[in-house]
């Protein structure tokens, strides 16, 4: 039976050569990708680096963050365009004070204490 005969005695999988095909084309299409991109290294990154990564200049004008009296800073903490400044009171009691990383404007605090 020749190829038209097979053709005209099932329609059913008259689909089936042009698919196979295609995805033939689309494997070997990724196979060269795959080795152009082996052998070049990847791709190379020209401008600058974004996300999380990324260091961003942040102009501060005297901005002054009052902390209790004999307190001390004991961790600084980031958080996408948040930053949480852990403060040590002198009565044992620890304090978050969370601030826009924009603008460096508080935002609020949270008072963390003990119980005894």
């Amino acid at each position: 039976m020749t190829s038209g005969a097979a053709e005209a005695a099932d329609p059913k999988i008259r689909w089936l050569k042009p698919v196979v095909i295609g995805l033939g084309i689309i494997f070997l299409g990724l196979a060269v990708l795959l080795v152009v991109l082996i052998l070049t290294g990847g791709p190379k990154r020209s401008g600058p680096v974004t996300g999380p990564l990324a260091a961003r200049a942040v102009a501060v004008e005297n901005q002054v963050m009052a902390l209790p009296k004999n307190s001390r800073v004991t961790d600084v903490l980031s958080s996408g365009s948040r930053i949480i400044v852990r403060v040590r009171l002198a009565d044992g009691t620890e304090r978050l004070y969370a601030l826009d990383g924009d603008s460096l404007k508080p935002l609020g605090s949270m008072t963390l204490q003990v119980e005894r």
